[in-house]
């Protein structure tokens, strides 16, 4: 499909474009079950790779219903991939550079040690078995010098040479008189030159690598942490991070994709730590690890690099998740005369217990549909039932057990997902039971989010949109269930034409439109000094993107932003209902 934003091609299933990172549109089509067919899981050898993060998670029901009248086409059935056999599988030397566990790690390391010195244990009894060459003894005998003509045996220093001295240097030595103090002393030079020797070697054979270095054609040094004699630390970045996402270790990125296909990290300026092992040394699991996870290991000019992808040790937020939230909305210029069809909620609970913060909260915004029967009264109903449920199953909770002595039980990721989906669900519910009792037509479109601690949970149903503004730059988190959505993701239309289509407020998802409607819901988690903005179309038709970006960098706090994003969108034209939550991460 292509991305609305920048109209790069990507794979069918992407979540994020590989472009500009992106979040794009899946969409999920019921198909028959006997025509499916399962895609072999590629081999180990193919892919290198082993979820802010940004980590976003879609739920089972975020995908995009296809349109009346279009059809997909099934793809033809993949065949099989041979498989790699068992031992290629299970022993990690066949593919070095692929993603290991630090066991897996350890494993690979003590098989390639002991094959090491297997090896020169067999290099040496080879040389022993070597056959005695026999040489006469010379005339005269034998002085220092011819001692030291012979040159140093690199592989053993006990081994004599088998060669007989050059004659010039024989004359040589039998002009000097026998002294057995000299011959001491040039013994003495020689044996210190004997063990110089290997050092000088060793410094040869694990050089320190300079910035700039590339290791493996994959890995590119930019700092040396440590020269030890028995290991080297270097921060690296990886030149091919496309093969496994840092962030959530994704394997379906191609080369060239900027950011990850499936989370949306950026892939190419993440740093790592590498270790650095000379051929004959070794290293246990415990020694090799500095707080970090083993991401991969090579073997490159002969010596052992193991890439150490480092923890965050301390929390962005030491004393807790600060929030600022506001919002704000406005029946628009050219609407003065007609109801506002727009509601929005800021609903938060922010505790402070022990100097640590901990806040959750739901931040929406819903726009009644617009033509039809009670618009105002469809988005109002939309956000009671939402808050009402979130105050029942996520702020009360806590209080009720500090209330009564216990300790307050904190939802894991899962339950709060299911929190989310829950409510809209029963808004969705009420607004269709309320639809088909008064035989009326209502609804709403719904976006939003809720946040818990340094992570939000971001919802939306039709083309309203939640933006996060993160490093001074504007990111859409959520797509836009409408016709010319869809347009764009076919590469029918550019993505400037949305705004002037004249069929760009048709949705065709919407809450009460019918029961068991289809919601988009992500993960993304936040960071000191990210903004998040919930608004209806109102505001992102009349205010582009880069008007958005500049107002939220110079707000001083969300009541301006908010103020301002809707004087900007009446000061452009102000042709709908415009509304805005704005909520400052500190």
């Amino acid at each position: 499909m292509l991305c609305p934003l920048c109209n790069t091609p990507n794979r069918d299933n992407a979540k994020f474009c590989k472009g500009c990172g992106r979040l794009l549109a899946t969409e999920v089509v019921a198909s028959d079950p006997a025509a499916e067919t399962v895609a072999p899981e590629p081999t180990a050898p193919e892919s290198t790779a082993a979820s802010v993060q940004p980590v976003l998670a879609s739920s089972g029901e975020a995908g995009v219903p296809s349109e009346p009248g279009h059809t997909v086409e099934s793809t033809e059935p993949v065949e099989p991939v041979e498989s790699a056999t068992v031992s290629e599988e299970e022993d990690p030397r066949f593919a070095p550079t692929q993603i290991l566990t630090p066991a897996q790690m350890h494993e690979f390391h003590v098989r390639k040690w002991q094959h090491e010195h297997e090896a020169e244990q067999k290099q040496e009894l080879d040389i022993a078995d070597m056959p005695t060459i026999l040489v006469p003894p010379a005339e005269n005998h034998e002085d220092a010098s011819e001692v030291s003509a012979v040159p140093p045996v690199l592989e053993s220093e006990e081994d004599e040479s088998s060669t007989a001295p050059e004659p010039v240097e024989q004359v040589e030595s039998t002009e000097q008189p026998e002294s057995h103090p000299a011959t001491t002393e040039e013994e003495v030079s020689v044996a210190s030159d004997k063990e110089s020797t290997p050092v000088e070697e060793q410094a040869t054979d694990f050089p320190i690598l300079t910035v700039g270095t590339i290791v493996g054609d994959r890995y590119s040094i930019t700092q040396v942490l440590s020269d030890a004699p028995e290991e080297h630390l270097y921060e690296v970045t990886d030149r091919k991070g496309y093969l496994h996402c840092w962030n959530c270790g994704s394997e379906e990125n191609a080369e060239g994709d900027e950011f990850c296909n499936d989370c949306g990290a950026e892939l190419q300026n993440y740093s790592y730590i590498m270790h650095a092992y000379p051929p004959a040394g070794s290293q246990d699991e415990a020694s090799v690890l500095h707080g970090g996870v083993i991401v991969n290991t090579l073997v490159d000019q002969g010596l052992t690099y193991v890439i150490e992808q480092p923890q965050e040790v301390q929390s962005s937020f030491p004393t807790g998740v600060r929030l600022l939230a506001a919002c704000d909305s406005d029946a628009g210029d050219l609407r003065r005369s007609d109801p506002n069809e727009d509601s929005t909620l800021v609903l938060l609970s922010e505790r402070v217990h022990e100097s640590i913060a901990t806040p959750a909260g739901i931040f929406l915004v819903a726009d009644g549909m617009g033509g039809h029967d009670n618009g105002q009264g469809a988005s109002r109903l939309t956000t009671a039932v939402i808050a009402e449920r979130v105050v029942r199953e996520l702020l009360l909770p806590p209080i009720s057990a500090e209330k009564a002595g216990e300790e307050s039980k904190k939802l894991d990721e899962e339950e709060l997902l299911a929190l989310v989906h829950g409510a809209v669900e029963d808004a969705n519910a009420a607004l269709c039971q309320l639809n088909q009792r008064e035989k009326s037509d209502m609804g709403s479109t719904l976006t939003g989010f809720l946040l818990v601690g340094d992570h939000a949970y971001i919802f939306n149903v039709g083309d309203s949109r939640t933006y996060m503004l993160r490093d001074h730059k504007l990111y859409q988190l959520t797509n836009d269930h409408s016709l010319v959505g869809q347009l764009v993701a076919g590469g029918l239309i550019t993505p400037d034409d949305v705004y002037t289509h004249p069929q760009r407020s048709q949705i065709y998802r919407s809450i009460g439109d019918k029961l068991n409607v289809q919601i988009d819901i992500f993960k993304q988690q936040v960071h000191p000094g990210d903004i998040l903005l919930s608004c209806s179309d109102g505001l992102w038709e009349m205010v582009r993107d880069p008007q958005i970006t500049e107002i939220l960098n110079n707000a001083q706090d969300p009541q301006t932003a908010s103020a301002q994003l809707i004087e900007a969108a009446n000061t452009n034209g102000g042709e709908d209902n415009v509304s805005a939550v704005v909520v400052f991460v500190r």
